[in-house]
């Protein structure tokens, strides 16, 4: 698997620059950029930050950073082909559901993910 790959091509696609993605995700833009120059391996927390800063889930990441050992019965071109018409798919719809509230979407990308989102925990009145 391939993240750095992976977080270049979402962050591509996106339109977002690495300091933009660095302070959106609460990651260094240095550190950001040594995940992407293949320098360090993020963490699944790390890689769970990127995705839910880009708004993809989590597992379009992975998507993105398959390479051929990684699928058998399918190319890389396939696999990348793929993965970028999804990325695109998901952008798209995130401008038509530009209403929803922030805490929705929260709700929303932890259900896609499968990870609990990080969001601020309400106290018992």
């Amino acid at each position: 698997m391939n993240y750095a790959k992976a977080v270049r091509i979402a962050r591509s696609i996106a339109d977002v620059s690495q300091a933009e993605l660095a302070d959106r995700s609460g990651l260094d833009r240095s550190y950001l950029s040594l995940i992407e120059g293949e320098k360090r391996k993020p963490t699944i927390k790390t890689l769970q930050s990127i995705a839910d800063a880009l708004d993809i889930p989590f597992h379009l990441l992975t998507l993105l950073a398959t390479e051929g050992e990684d699928a058998k019965r399918i190319n890389e071109e396939q696999v990348l082909g793929l993965a970028k018409q999804l990325t695109h798919l998901l952008l798209e719809q995130k401008s038509d559901d530009s209403e929803e509230t922030v805490e929705q979407s929260t709700r929303r990308r932890s259900a896609r993910s499968g990870i609990p989102s990080r969001g601020k925990k309400r106290r018992a009145a």
